[in-house]
């Protein structure tokens, strides 16, 4: 029997955190035919790999792809490579997902959809601070218009299950080697979506833990982010419908001005596609879109704002209690 669902869950030095995911997506009120969970080790050096073993042993349907590393975006794609679902959810192994929540997923699926776009939680500190859940739907939506009136700017790639005939066919894979690869391939993948739903109710719980990639700011996280601005930019063609377009936009401007604030925050300076992405966004005649005032000084200042934020961010570190 062809499963419906294919969980993909990247494994990366995350011993501390593994099992507790793995055992959220096994133990679930659903027939283990309906879905498979694939484990892609991605050269992790600490204990993970032999964990993955283990559960392995203790649950035989489950898949493991041993790799080298290729980072989080290149274990994705070799998941997405071997999935025999029709549908795929890529799970963050250090997240969980919710008791009896598959059962709800699943039903959902039932519908030819391109996306399902689920509910979540933050965790900090064993405990619950913050739900997120969708608004619902009474039928499924386009791509465009659900950028525009229900993402949010809630890009985490573990928030959507995709079809995978849909991927195929629209050739959505991940960049491999980038931080922040959930803010190029969401955008990318609602340009081409026809069939968006949503669930609302919290199925996936993200932990907020020290060390991770978004707790962690250096050169290049801020290359990175530049780089895929400019990505987005070049989505803005010919072929964009109007929703999609002013959706885009948003995202770009209040990315790149909160990239250049993360950048002064930080100390780090600004790259060449830093500068580039303003450009462009002077050049678009993008004046209609509203901004914020310390845009609008961003953009004919650059260098005098950035060094000013940076100025700021030194004083505030300084006097801070």
């Amino acid at each position: 029997m062809q499963p419906k669902l294919s969980i993909v869950i990247p494994v990366y030095n995350v011993s501390q955190y593994l099992k507790k995911c793995v055992l959220s997506c096994v133990n679930q009120n659903v027939d283990h035919d309906f879905f498979e969970i694939i484990l892609v080790n991605d050269g992790s050096t600490d204990d993970s790999l032999n964990i993955c073993k283990a559960l392995i042993a203790e649950f035989p349907k489950l898949r493991l792809v041993d790799q080298e590393n290729k980072g989080l975006s290149g274990a994705r794609n070799s998941g997405l490579a071997v999935a025999k679902g029709d549908y795929i959810w890529f799970v963050d192994s250090d997240d969980w997902i919710a008791t009896d929540g598959l059962i709800k997923i699943i039903d959902a699926l039932k519908s030819d959809l391109d996306i399902l776009w689920l509910g979540h939680d933050v965790w900090l500190n064993e405990k619950s601070i913050k739900t997120y859940l969708p608004q619902a739907l009474p039928q499924p939506i386009v791509g465009d218009e659900f950028f525009k009136d229900h993402l949010n700017d809630l890009f985490y790639i573990w928030k959507f299950i995709y079809k995978k005939d849909f991927l195929m066919r629209n050739k959505l894979t991940f960049y491999e080697g980038l931080f922040y690869e959930d803010l190029e391939f969401t955008p990318r993948a609602l340009k081409v979506a026809k069939q968006c739903a949503t669930l609302p109710l919290v199925c996936y719980h993200y932990l907020v833990r020290p060390g991770s990639i978004a707790n962690y700011i250096r050169d290049k996280n801020i290359a990175h982010r530049f780089y895929i601005l400019n990505k987005l930019a070049d989505l803005l063609d010919d072929n964009t419908t109007k929703t999609y377009k002013t959706a885009l936009i948003h995202v770009i401007i209040h990315t790149t001005e909160n990239t250049y604030n993360m950048a002064a925050r930080a100390g780090l300076k600004i790259p060449e596609d830093g500068s580039i992405i303003l450009k462009r966004i002077k050049s678009n005649n993008w004046k209609s879109h509203k901004v914020s005032t310390k845009f609008k000084l961003l953009k004919a200042s650059p260098t005098l704002i950035y060094n000013l934020n940076t100025l700021l961010y030194k004083v505030y570190n300084l006097i801070k209690p």
